[in-house]
């Protein structure tokens, strides 16, 4: 869904080295952060922050996709 909005989706990686790394702290996609914390989708545009719970994510994906696209507009 993500590639949707942007051909240019960066992740953060919990280690520098892309061998060593084992997950994927966050998504960046042009100037929005997408992270998973404590079971809560944290998205952030600059000052706004939106947070989701992860249930959203897996029961309505649409609806999440809804979201940050109304956020990078």
């Amino acid at each position: 869904m993500l590639r949707r909005l942007s051909d240019r989706i960066r992740f953060d990686l919990d280690d520098r080295y892309l061998d060593k790394a084992s997950k994927i702290e966050a998504y960046r996609i042009k100037d929005i952060v997408i992270k998973l914390a404590d079971h809560q989708l944290v998205i952030t545009k600059g000052d706004e922050l939106k947070t989701l719970p992860m249930d959203d994510l897996l029961k309505q994906p649409s609806m999440v996709f809804k979201e940050i696209v109304r956020m990078m507009g």
